[in-house]
């Protein structure tokens, strides 16, 4: 019982608001006036439009031009030469840009090229005009009167009195005249360049020289009509019973197009009308309050009272098609593109973010962790109730009628669950776990489910039960919606991150719009005409699929959005989404979305798309306060100039988002392209040169540019110019050229006198060189003198040392009953003189080369070498009762100079045996890579630091500082240099080590 009174009482305020929506305004209208600071006066008197597709408005206060933004006035203020701004009404050409108007003084002004210039010496007939635009508005104009009546048509001017007509052409030469008979109460008017009459019975005829014949307009008039002509447009409207009729001709005859209703023209004291037949806008003109711009309503709404516990109304989600022409909310609302209303009884069973019907009727919602199916046979009222045990987050239907249903809880993860509608008793069935939350499922190609997610996109395969997630998507992404129009083409509609489209295998993050309002798309939704329509929280946006297309495609960097907000019908600019549907398209004829003010549902086909395909102007420019008109020839602005400002407008009369004019600046100084916020362009401290100012805009759907280039210099200073330039060039070539001169008689000179000193220093280096080779060659003397000393002192020693040494050795063998200290001594002398007979052997061959290079020898083993001076120590080591060692590798051969290199053994060896006493000497070698070390290694006292210091770095080639205590070492050192040797001495208290290293060759 409850539940019946709910729907009786849902029902009967349907039907109340019912009534209230079907008065609702059918048009959108905004008056303009003085009081909102757009007119110099509140009378327009005559309006019509220029080629270039300017409004222009006559008033007691000057002339308006309106580009459907702005408002630009002409009175004596900027016009010069005018001295009343009471102006008339409008004559001359549209089509030749030749638009005359009269002021109460007669002073005539031309509108040409988008600007109005005083024309007081043209050289028509004023008398003409005078007469057609003189005392009085238009409504009164064209009906007989006791003065002369003038109307001009195409290229004819009629002036009519009070019995007879006179018919002027173009030149204003009479043609013919002649006497007519008409009713006082019959008017004329003008429409699509023919005169008409029209008597008291509203009937009409085409106005004849000959003859007249009336016929009806084809509406049965409860009231007398009234006639409004704009005759410089060529325009004729008929006014009764509160609607406006637009006449044009077809076929000769005048159809009626009603474009206004319910509006009180004589309350509004309405005197003049145009109507923009391109963009379906009409302007009427009042006597006392302005202009009113009218737009007929491409958008509707539905609205409905649902209060919900929260308190809100009218705020509606999911919808859903309920039979051929109607769809139904989330919350039981019935709405049909008629406006017809109706309700059942789901509310409480639904969450607003998902409903559906099946293929067999049946109306599909959820609810917390349950899915309800309320059945059509039941005429909804009974339904079945399935707890899923997870947060039912979103329903869908298959292409085969199956309903999936997608699942998520925070403890056991997401989940899909598919039910057969068909079956006697249907339950879920789950598909598969999943480990994200699903907020859309779109079912393609039978096999693959697209889920939607607040963790980005995923694809799910029917078949193998696997989810695979797209990477392309970010997982930080919130997907909304998702439209698939084909399997290969997949639309996605994001929260704070615009929209995608799915194409030729991969995805395409579609250009945003100037202010970002496309980054939340809630809906996305295609028309039969291939226009996609998106709602966001900023409005209503329409796409062509082909621009979107040509972006995926790179074939062009830019989209068009056109945007339509609550000014063309809705209430709300804020759509709703996050919601299963978001939106409908009922047979292919209305598109319904919900929002947060009612659903706003319309015909995509009838909906006027006004776009900015007009053309680029360029109205004046001011440089520093001082105004100059634009004449297509190129500027040239002084340099001294504070600020340049190019004042451009394009006329445009839909949404102004949709006009988005862009410039940049080309030249000395390069700007990008920068979007146009204000109705002028302004530059400061330009540096001299060529500039090209170039704008564009898009032109609409095909997302083609318009663009004008604006040529302008600004001068140079004399020391900026090309002249000075080259007379600068010329002078520094001619200080260049004299530099050059000067420097090169210096240079000369110069070189006389460094002649002078080169032949005085080449005779001084002469009698020097002279000097160095007798000194040469007295050294050479003094070292072979030298040598031959050493040779002959130390042959001379030689041989009575080595019969000493011989002599020693005998006795030393004959005294076997000597006793033994003498024994002893006599072999202490045998040993000494062998020893310095070897001394002076080695000193003699040191002497002997006398080149000291290191002649490379033939290959001989370096064990050997180290054996020969081992068995030479021997006795010396035995009497120190010390081992020599002899751990050298028998493999290795060598061709460094054997005789240099056999004394650095020797040298070593002796060392070595001079502080060794009851210990060991050691002679070990070992090769690296290509580097050969030999080393000698003692049990002796050592060396103290000083020494190995001094020894290491003279070994390096560095100056030591201490004197050396020796020969031994200091020779060892100068014979390695010569064989390209390096040494190295370690030492303590247990011994020394001394290592010989040489680079072996390849």
């Amino acid at each position: 019982m409850k539940l019946f009174c709910n729907y009786i009482l849902k029902l009967l305020l349907l039907l109340l608001f019912s009534q209230q929506m079907t008065s609702q305004q059918n048009y959108n209208y905004q008056w303009f006036s003085a009081d909102s600071k757009h007119l110099p006066q509140n009378s327009v008197k005559s309006i019509t439009a220029d080629k270039y597709g300017y409004i222009w408005l006559s008033t007691e206060n000057g002339i308006v031009r309106y580009d459907g933004q702005n408002f630009n006035i002409y009175n004596s203020e900027n016009t010069k030469g005018l001295s009343s701004n009471r102006m008339l009404l409008f004559t001359g050409s549209v089509a030749k840009d030749s638009i005359i108007i009269l002021n109460e003084r007669s002073e005539t002004l031309l509108i040409h090229e988008r600007a109005v210039k005083n024309m007081d010496t043209i050289k028509y007939r004023k008398k003409l005009y005078t007469l057609l635009s003189r005392d009085a508005y238009f409504q009164d104009y064209y009906k007989q009167r006791q003065k002369p009546l003038a109307i001009s048509v195409k290229d004819r001017t009629y002036i009519f009195t009070q019995d007879s007509v006179s018919i002027y052409n173009s030149n204003y030469k009479l043609t013919q005249q002649k006497k007519h008979i008409f009713n006082q109460s019959d008017k004329f008017f003008v429409s699509s360049g023919d005169l008409y009459i029209v008597n008291e019975k509203n009937e009409y005829s085409l106005f004849s020289e000959i003859n007249k014949s009336f016929q009806k307009f084809g509406y049965d008039f409860t009231k007398k009509i009234e006639i409004f002509s704009n005759n410089i447009a060529q325009q004729a409207f008929l006014f009764s019973d509160d609607k406006l009729f637009y006449l044009r001709k077809t076929n000769d005859h005048l159809v009626k197009e009603l474009i206004f209703e319910g509006f009180n023209y004589k309350a509004n004291n309405i005197v003049s009308a145009y109507y923009d037949e391109k963009n379906e806008v009409l302007y009427l003109g009042s006597s006392n309050k302005g202009l009113l711009v009218v737009k007929r309503n491409d958008f509707r709404h539905n609205i409905a009272p649902n209060e919900e516990s929260n308190g809100n109304s009218n705020i509606y989600y999911a919808l859903t098609q309920l039979g051929d022409n109607k769809i139904l909310t989330s919350t039981g609302e019935i709405f049909s593109d008629k406006g017809e209303k109706s309700a059942i009884d789901i509310e409480k069973y639904s969450d607003k973010f998902a409903v559906l019907t099946d293929k067999n009727g049946n109306i599909w919602t959820k609810k917390l962790n349950s899915v309800y199916r309320f059945t059509k046979k039941s005429n909804f009222k009974k339904f079945n109730t399935w707890d899923l045990n997870r947060s039912a987050r979103c329903i869908a239907k298959g292409a085969n009628g199956n309903i999936y249903i997608g699942a998520y809880s925070q403890a056991d993860k997401g989940a899909l669950y598919t039910i057969n509608p068909n079956e006697d008793s249907p339950a879920p069935q789950l598909i598969s776990k999943i480990d994200f939350p699903p907020t859309e499922i779109v079912e393609v190609d039978g096999k693959t489910l697209w889920c939607g997610s607040w963790e980005g996109l995923y694809k799910f395969n029917l078949n193998t039960k696997k989810t695979e997630r797209v990477k392309e998507i970010s997982s930080t992404t919130h997907v909304r919606s998702i439209y698939a129009s084909s399997p290969g083409e997949i639309w996605l509609g994001t929260y704070n991150n615009g929209f995608f489209l799915y194409r030729k295998g991969k995805f395409t993050h579609m250009p945003k719009d100037r202010y970002g309002y496309l980054l939340t798309t809630h809906c996305i939704i295609e028309d039969k005409e291939g226009v996609m329509w998106l709602t966001t929280n900023k409005g209503l946006f329409a796409a062509q699929k082909q621009d979107l297309f040509d972006y995926a495609d790179n074939k062009t960097k830019t989209v068009y959005y056109n945007l339509y907000d609550k000014s063309l019908g809705f209430l709300n600019n804020e759509f709703n989404g996050g919601c299963t549907p978001c939106g409908v398209n009922v047979n292919q004829k209305t598109i319904f979305f919900p929002s947060m003010d009612g659903i706003v549902y319309f015909n995509p086909l009838s909906v006027h798309k006004r776009l900015p395909d007009s053309g680029i102007y360029l109205d004046e420019i001011e440089v520093d306060s001082t105004t100059y008109a634009y004449n297509n020839s190129k500027f040239v602005f002084d340099r001294h100039f504070g600020k340049i400002k190019f004042f451009i407008s394009s006329p445009f009369f839909g949404n102004a988002y949709n006009k988005n004019i862009e410039t940049r600046l080309e030249g000395p100084v390069v700007q990008n392209w920068t979007p146009m916020t204000e109705t002028n362009v302004s530059f400061s401290t330009l540096p001299p040169g060529e500039y090209t100012l170039k704008i564009r805009k898009l032109s609409g759907f095909g997302s083609k540019y318009i663009y004008k280039d604006i040529q302008f210099s600004i001068t140079p200073a004399f020391w900026q110019t090309g002249w000075f330039t080259v007379v600068l060039v010329a002078l520094g070539l001619l200080v260049i050229y004299l530099s050059v001169k000067l420097r090169i008689r210096y240079i000369k000179h110069k070189n006389i006198q460094l002649e002078k000193q080169v032949v005085l220093r080449t005779e001084q280096l002469q009698s020097t060189v002279l000097t160095l080779r007798k000194t040469k060659e007295d050294l050479s003397v003094q070292v072979k003198n030298h040598k031959n000393l050493i040779k002959t002192i130390t042959h001379d020693i030689k041989s009575p040392l080595k019969f000493i040494a011989l002599t020693g050795k005998y006795l030393y063998n004959n005294l076997e009953k000597t006793g033994s200290v003498e024994k002893e001594d006599v072999k202490a002398i045998h040993t000494s003189s062998t020893q310095l007979y070897h001394f002076v052997d080695n000193f003699l061959e040191y002497a002997k080369e006398t080149d000291l290079n290191n002649t490379e020898s033939e290959p001989y083993s370096i064990r050997n070498l180290a054996e020969e001076k081992i068995t030479f120590f021997k006795n010396i080591a035995t009497a120190a009762k010390t081992k020599l060692y002899n751990y050298t590798d028998s493999s290795l051969f060598i061709t460094i100079n054997r005789h240099l290199l056999s004394i650095v053994l020797h040298n070593l060896l002796d060392n070595a045996l001079k502080h060794t006493f009851d210990g060991s000497i050691t002679i070990t070698s070992s090769q690296k890579d290509n580097e050969l070390s030999i080393t000698v290694t003692d049990t002796g006292k050592g060396m103290s630091a000083e020494m190995v210091n001094f020894y290491n770095n003279l070994a390096q080639g560095n100056k030591p500082s201490g004197k050396p205590t020796g020969m031994g070492l200091h020779m060892i050192i100068e014979l390695l240099v010569i064989i390209g040797g390096s040494l190295y001495i370690t030492s303590s208290e247990k011994g020394t080590t001394i290592t010989i290293s040489f680079i072996r060759p390849n």
